[in-house]
């Protein structure tokens, strides 16, 4: 992919070397004009340059910056190169204008929270997959928050995460990459509320989580693997009173063997889903 974006940018005219690319929609609602995108930044070091498809340039940025395209209201891609740690729309600014990300390049270098970077971003629809960075994150509270992402990065792992509160919380893709384990979650609340998951990777079995509180509402986990889930749960998780939602998924004799291991004794869970299977 990065070979290919080198040759898309130089017959562009944009810089040679992987960049944080993203394509707007100037005209869509926001809080700059029709002409305008808006680069919202947070706190953190900044030095970053910027070009875009029509010829817009800035460089030696150090915070958030507003772009007015010479060609008018339209649909522009923007190259962003240097340091730039995170993005901050924060369900705010010219969020319905961003509709995907093309590609990460240098984006996060350094900075492992990202939390509301994408958050409200409701026209984003996919994210590249040159997602070497993103897997270094430890807080993504918000970070793809309703945004309507079709699918997720092959690549896409999060095994660094440990708050992952509301990471795609209202997001309709319908599976998770087979490499997402997240062994280093502790925090999934609201982590994937609303999506509508029928299975889960083999190798996610959340061994150190402690909140799993509205986690997977919406979603009916097929009964083998949830009681699965719930198994590995069981002997793989020493965490006690533990509140943890499985959605409406059915469980089967031995996911009921471990529930009951789970919420019983001195594990006490609180454990929502939808029960035995008939």
């Amino acid at each position: 992919m990065i070979f290919k974006s080198f040759l898309m940018f130089a017959s562009r005219g944009t810089p040679a070397v992987p960049s944080f690319t993203m394509e707007v929609k100037s005209d869509n609602v926001g809080t700059s004009t029709d002409s305008q995108f808006t680069i919202p930044t947070t706190t953190g070091t900044y030095l970053y340059d910027y070009t875009t498809s029509d010829g817009q340039s800035g460089t030696g940025l150090t915070g958030a910056t507003t772009i007015t395209f010479a060609s008018g209201s339209g649909t522009y891609e923007i190259y962003i190169t240097g340091t730039f740690p995170r993005i901050y729309f924060n369900n705010a600014g010219d969020k319905l204008k961003l509709l995907r990300v093309l590609e990460w390049g240098d984006y996060g270098v350094g900075a492992t929270d990202q939390s509301n970077a994408f958050y409200g971003c409701t026209n984003l629809t996919s994210i590249g997959s040159d997602v070497t960075n993103l897997n270094l994150i430890t807080t993504g509270n918000n970070l793809f928050r309703s945004c309507p992402l079709t699918s997720l990065p092959s690549g896409l792992t999060l095994n660094d995460m440990t708050s992952g509160f509301a990471t795609f919380l209202s997001c309709p893709f319908p599976s998770l990459p087979n490499g997402m384990a997240l062994t280093s979650l502790e925090n999934g609340l609201s982590m994937f509320n609303g999506c509508n998951f029928s299975d889960l990777p083999a190798v996610m079995t959340l061994p150190v989580l402690s909140n799993g509180q509205t986690m997977f509402i919406g979603s009916t986990i097929n009964t083998t693997r949830y009681s699965q889930l719930l198994v590995d749960l069981e002997s793989g998780n020493a965490n006690n009173s533990v509140t943890f939602h499985g959605g409406n998924s059915l469980y089967n004799a031995t996911g009921e063997t471990a529930r009951n291991i789970l919420t019983g004794g001195v594990r006490l869970w609180t454990i929502t889903d939808g029960g035995l299977e008939p």
